[in-house]
């Protein structure tokens, strides 16, 4: 393997747009994948390059996170194993599809086109209110 990989996982999906910008920005890296947990609450950004970018990258990113108080983790891994490749979805015999999107979700892959689904028809209610109602009050007598 001749590059390396960053990881860096942070609170709230906004923050991780913010912070794979200032990653992106920082160094020469490519941005490979990303996974979304609690409903995007816990996003892992992965960018891939050569160790000196990633490294960059994964420091400028690590510092805007610490700023926004929203890094969980952040870790560099120099020419890792196939098998991490595997685990990442990013191996090249593409032998493991992944089955959803919490598994990983790539960025720049052709992803098979759905069907359109048919506009949904209009359906209109009408909802009486309180106010559309009569109001009428009547007085119960008591005997003596």
């Amino acid at each position: 393997m001749d590059f390396s990989l960053g990881l860096i996982e942070v609170q709230a999906l906004g923050h991780a747009i913010y912070v794979l910008d200032a990653m992106t920005k920082a160094a020469d890296v490519e941005f490979v994948a990303t996974e979304r947990r609690l409903g995007g609450r816990l996003v892992t950004l992965v960018v891939k390059g050569n160790v000196s970018a990633v490294t960059a990258a994964v420091e400028a990113g690590k510092q805007l996170a610490l700023e926004l108080k929203c890094l969980k983790a952040a870790e560099v891994i120099a020419r890792p194993h196939s098998e991490i490749l595997k685990f990442l979805h990013l191996d090249e015999e593409k032998t493991v599809e992944p089955a959803a999107e919490s598994a990983a979700t790539h960025v720049g892959e052709d992803l098979p086109k759905k069907e359109k689904a048919l506009p949904a028809k209009r359906v209109s209610k009408t909802v009486k209110t309180v106010s559309d109602k009569k109001t009428t009050s009547t007085k119960r007598g008591r005997k003596s």
